[in-house]
């Protein structure tokens, strides 16, 4: 089986050594890794040119999913794995993930455990079975951990890439609409992925998971999963749930920075129109609190 692993980069040299030594460590005989890189200018290009196995691209200024997208495009494995510049493999993911696909043959994806840890150890531990396996609370509320997971080339012919429209969270709409069209995603009971908190990370930078943006990008996705169609009902429940918390942290937002007019329209109007969803929004989200998940 041969693995893609794609990781975007910008001025991270120290710490993506650190990742393309995670993915050599491995020991795995079919490995192709492709680094898209934003126009570094702390030498990582010229290290890279030093690494044996590695494939540089230049990005396209459209972001990191774009960045994503293109190395998903150039790969020419069976299997894709994505790797944060700034994150590592744990020993021995990529045999574990073999072994998951060559258990599962009807398998889209493969989840493994992730951990969060700093220099002072770990953090948090990413092992519920139901994020793993994605379950439409860990799709679009919970640890969704993208990269812990392994997917066929096939996911991405049959969803498409990441979507632009969601700078923040296109990882997550991309995870919904896997769900949407009823892939597989096995868990394994095996850590493959270390997430690093550090002041530069995007992925925990601190404050991210509050910011208004975010939260904005949020509610779209959340709106927009809501009434597609082609849903699964379980789905679009969490994504009504989504919406309702959004908009009680939007709106005390709003608040708070002494606009109580923008707070009162995000509970009762939908795009500038009148509209009874987000009281309907805010009564699903203190119903999911109560049940738990």
């Amino acid at each position: 089986m041969r693995f893609t692993i794609v990781t975007p980069t910008l001025n991270r040299r120290a710490l993506l050594e650190q990742a393309l030594d995670s993915v050599l460590a491995q020991r795995h005989g079919n490995v192709e890794h492709i680094v898209v890189d934003g126009g570094s200018t702390d030498g990582t290009l010229e290290m890279l040119k030093e690494r044996a196995g590695v494939t540089v691209l230049r990005d396209r200024g459209l972001g990191l999913y774009d960045a994503i997208n293109l190395g998903i495009d150039s790969a020419s494995g069976d299997v894709i794995g994505l790797l944060n510049s700034d994150d590592l493999y744990a020993p021995g993911a990529f045999a574990v993930a073999e072994q998951g696909f060559a258990s599962a043959p009807e398998a889209d994806a493969v989840c493994g455990k992730a951990e969060l840890f700093d220099e002072s150890g770990v953090l948090e531990r990413y092992d519920d079975p139901r994020d793993l396996a994605l379950d439409p609370h860990a799709a679009l509320i919970g640890a969704c951990i993208p990269n812990a997971r392994f997917f066929r080339r096939e996911v991405f012919d049959k969803v498409g890439l990441f979507s632009l429209d969601y700078p923040h969270i296109a990882d997550r709409h991309f995870l919904a609409r896997t769900l949407i069209a009823g892939l597989k995603t096995v868990p394994l009971d095996a850590l493959v992925y270390r997430y690093r908190q550090h002041g530069g990370s995007l992925t925990f930078a601190e404050g991210v998971t509050e910011g208004e943006a975010l939260r904005s990008e949020l509610l779209k996705l959340a709106r927009e999963i809501a009434v597609r169609p082609d849903a699964p009902e379980s789905l679009k429940y969490k994504a009504r749930t989504l919406q309702g918390r959004c908009l009680v942290t939007l709106a005390r937002g709003r608040l708070a920075a002494g606009h109580p007019g923008e707070a009162l329209e995000f509970l009762t109007s939908v795009n500038g129109r009148p509209s009874l969803a987000p009281m309907a929004a805010l009564a699903a989200a203190m119903l999911d609190k109560v049940r738990g998940r």
